[in-house]
């Protein structure tokens, strides 16, 4: 359940690429133990918010914190404490599923494997795990993505559109996965209410970069 730490606080956050106006002074507080989905049309402005969020893109105004700090003043800090999760993927494909871990383990630090091999068993990789990342269909790859973006334990998790093409298994798979995650911060962008609500107590719909309503599912 959440609590009445702030995880998320955006303050007048805009963006702007160029002439197009992707983001128009949004303000929201997330607390921390929420799992909310962000809705919106193509262009409604919920990946940009992730993004900034995440710290991989900066906004034109406004100020973005992340447990209390600001995110843009120590971006490096900051990340260490959110796993993300977009359509691209973050693994190499000449690499085995069990090398991309170890390597990604090693960037934050993980030193035992141990500490992901019961991730890899609730996702259903184990039988994969020494299989090049290549050979993987895309359902194989998205989780074992997921794994890569949890593997030091972030307090924040940032999903962009992780239902994508994926089948209803593989959906069911993640949903019964993230829903374990409490005590976590749980952000999601999808277009996929059905399978949003099944995670998420609440939604912020967003339409041309404003916040236009805010509900529980």
């Amino acid at each position: 359940m959440p609590n009445n730490t702030i995880a998320v606080e955006i303050i007048e956050v805009s963006k702007r690429y160029g002439y197009l106006q992707a983001l128009k002074s949004v303000s929201l507080k997330i607390k921390e133990g929420e799992f909310l989905a962000f809705s919106g049309h193509n262009g409604a402005g919920k990946t940009t918010l992730l993004k900034i969020i995440a710290t991989h893109i900066s906004p034109s105004s406004g100020t973005v914190k992340i447990f209390g700090d600001d995110a843009f003043k120590n971006s490096a800090e900051t990340r260490r404490r959110i796993g993300l999760v977009t359509h691209e993927s973050f693994l190499y494909d000449e690499l085995s599923v069990r090398e991309n871990l170890l390597f990604y383990a090693k960037l934050f630090s993980v030193k035992e494997e141990d500490d992901f091999l019961d991730t890899i068993e609730f996702l259903g990789l184990k039988r994969w795990y020494n299989v090049p990342v290549k050979q993987l269909s895309h359902g194989l790859r998205k989780r074992a993505d997921i794994v890569r973006a949890l593997i030091h334990n972030p307090d924040l998790i940032l999903l962009d559109e992780p239902f994508a093409g994926l089948d209803p298994n593989t959906c069911d798979v993640l949903v019964n996965y993230f829903k374990s995650r409490k005590g976590k911060t749980l952000l999601i962008s999808s277009h996929s209410l059905e399978w949003s609500k099944k995670i998420c107590d609440k939604r912020i719909s967003l339409d041309k970069g404003k916040i236009v309503e805010e509900m529980s599912f």
